[in-house]
């Protein structure tokens, strides 16, 4: 970022705000920490974070969309036009994983967005913005901020199902952040398709009549070994990875169905369509070779790769490092997948991950414990001030938001299928 529209007194401003209402965060972080729901089941966050975005000032929807435990919530400058005046988007997640609880670390994501949001309020509520525009660009610049609710990040694809409810037609620019194992400004994020394959044969006894079957669990080998063989050709951020499900019920029994799981990732929805293609042909393969019958089964919600708006990364970043926060040149590629990737193809976004203190890898439950920490919250709320900043920036910088925009409609091209 060559120079900047954000104040000393703007950065003061979020540095009070985070600050003052650092207990209340605890308490909140704490409370879905201690209370983990899985997707769709999260009742409880969902209660939680509305009513106290609503005690905070914030226009809450508490229910938005198709999913109940999706939510809205808004604050606007004195004079904001829709339409006219540009709107961040700060996705909140809160849905837990099963067995392990926020390992993860939903709750530090959902403490990040509304730390944001509250910080953002205040700039909007205390500072003189409108000569902060003036001066900038000579034009009234303003702002919406949204805290916008998104359940079931863990497989369901809440954002998905925003994305198709309109949630993000009237959202300029969206983002969050994530804790990880290292600080990572653009995070290699795959998409995923999940996809369930049943084989189906016909029994027989598999001593006295073999040649009366056909053999379903030798269909499900032949297509994994076809997967295992084409890793050779595979890209380097290609992934096919499956078990079988169902593969029989005895040995002297030749299996008449079979079901095997497999999800496959890649980084662009061009580079998906082609795996798909491939990926169908072993499947096929299999089935003609040992003349089972196939049903492949597609999940619905596939999530998209993450297409970084390094524009409004760099904001990020300047803001980060100037906490101290150091992003290594050479970080171990993170290859999740996460439905923040369909946000991105909808609307610029960024998605920065953050380091907790120590390493630690998510998914575990040493990541569990780390994320119900005071130094976890300690690094969220930093994270929390560099997104805060960075809103601030977009809503003061026409420039940056042109950048940006010009950034994302460049670089989707190569990422989409026509």
């Amino acid at each position: 970022m060559t120079s900047s529209s954000v104040s000393p007194s703007h950065i003061a401003a979020v540095s009070s705000s985070l600050e003052a209402n650092k207990s209340d965060l605890n308490n909140v972080s704490q409370a879905i920490w201690n209370k983990p729901e899985t997707m769709f089941n999260e009742v409880f966050a969902h209660q939680l974070l509305t009513e106290f975005l609503e005690k905070q000032g914030f226009t809450v929807a508490k229910r938005y969309g198709v999913d109940p435990t999706a939510f809205r919530a808004e604050f606007q400058s004195a004079n904001y036009q829709k339409g006219v005046h540009p709107t961040v988007g700060v996705m909140c997640e809160y849905d837990a994983l099963p067995e392990i609880g926020h390992a993860c670390g939903h709750n530090l994501i959902a403490t990040s967005a509304i730390a944001t949001g509250l910080a953002v309020r205040d700039i909007l509520r205390n500072l003189n913005l409108q000569n902060d525009a003036e001066r900038v660009d000579g034009r009234l610049s303003l702002l919406q901020v949204v805290v916008l609710g998104t359940p079931a990040e863990e497989g369901g694809g809440g954002k998905v199902n925003l994305i198709n409810h309109g949630a993000f037609q009237d959202i300029d620019f969206a983002m969050m952040v994530h804790p990880f194992a290292n600080n990572d400004l653009e995070p290699v994020i795959l998409g995923i398709e999940r996809v369930a394959v049943e084989f189906q044969g016909k029994a027989a006894h598999a001593s006295c009549g073999p040649w009366e079957g056909v053999n379903a669990l030798d269909a499900a080998v032949a297509l994994y070994h076809n997967v295992s063989l084409f890793r050779q050709q595979m890209q380097p951020n290609w992934r096919i990875h499956g078990i079988i499900m169902e593969g029989g019920t005895k040995p002297n029994i030749i299996p008449d169905h079979t079901k095997s799981n497999y999800y496959l990732r890649t980084i662009t929805s061009t580079d998906m369509a082609y795996l798909k293609e491939r990926f169908l042909a072993m499947v096929n393969a299999a089935a003609s070779a040992t003349g089972c019958t196939v049903n492949v089964m597609w999940e619905p919600n596939p999530y998209t790769g993450m297409l970084h708006n390094s524009a409004m990364s760099q904001v990020y970043k300047s803001f980060s490092e100037a906490d101290g926060v150091i992003f290594p040149l050479h970080v171990p590629g993170f290859n999740g997948s996460t439905d923040m990737g369909n946000v991105s193809l909808t609307v610029p976004s960024i998605h920065p991950g953050y380091a907790l203190g120590r390493h630690s890898m998510i998914h575990t439950r040493d990541f569990e414990a780390l994320a119900g920490t005071p130094e976890g919250l300690h690094f969220t709320l930093l994270a929390a001030k560099s997104m805060a900043l960075t809103c601030t920036e977009l809503f003061l910088n026409k420039n940056m938001q042109e950048q940006c925009k010009r950034e994302f409609a460049e670089r989707i091209k190569g990422f989409t299928t026509n």
